[in-house]
């Protein structure tokens, strides 16, 4: 049996003053992507879409108020102090993730680097990046990275682009966790 022939797209240039130029000419608007692929796109970036509406409502709602905290009882006496602080930082944080993702999404779609084997990255990054955040920020606040005043005493508005910052650049921030992890725990050194 003869198997249909696969399209073959070319590889866009490489040209670096054009950019982000995919190759096409003027007037060429078709998607390059299948009716599958084009499904699972739309799928991510309706994900993304909602990651970004969320995160913006929830970041602006918890930075404007960081300044409260919420004593939650629970049962034998034990009280849960929530301090909405660490939910602006991680909402942040995810948002910065967030952004992040959004722009590798239509960079691997415009430029047909997409591959629906990075779906599971581009939707935990936000999460990871919010994570990230608080951890960074609580490692500022103790002291053991950066320098200057703690991140406890910089106004709202600092403390939320370090963490937009962290969350955008998690996967550096993945090898900054490491170097603080070995510094303070050590490392483990096969014999």
């Amino acid at each position: 049996m003869n198997e249909p022939p696969v399209e073959q797209h070319p590889t866009p240039p490489k040209d670096p003053d054009k950019g982000f130029e995919d190759g096409r000419e003027p007037w060429e608007w078709q998607t390059r992507f299948g009716p599958d692929a084009k499904a699972l796109i739309n799928r991510e970036a309706f994900i993304a879409g909602a990651y970004l509406a969320v995160g913006l409502v929830a970041t602006f709602v918890c930075a404007g108020l960081s300044g409260q905290s919420f004593k939650i009882p629970l049962c034998w006496d034990i009280i849960f102090n929530l301090e909405i602080k660490l939910l602006a930082i991680f909402f942040t944080g995810a948002l910065g993730g967030t952004t992040f993702s959004i722009k590798w999404l239509m960079h691997s779609v415009a430029t047909g680097k997409w591959h629906v084997d990075r779906f599971y990255w581009r939707v935990f990054v936000p999460m990871v990046g919010g994570v990230y955040a608080v951890v960074v920020m609580n490692l500022f606040n103790g002291g053991l990275i950066g320098m200057g005043n703690s991140s406890s005493e910089a106004p709202m508005g600092t403390v939320t682009a370090l963490a937009f910052l962290v969350g955008y650049f998690s996967d550096g921030v993945s090898g900054l966790l490491t170097n603080v992890a070995n510094a303070v725990f050590g490392t483990i050194e096969k014999k």
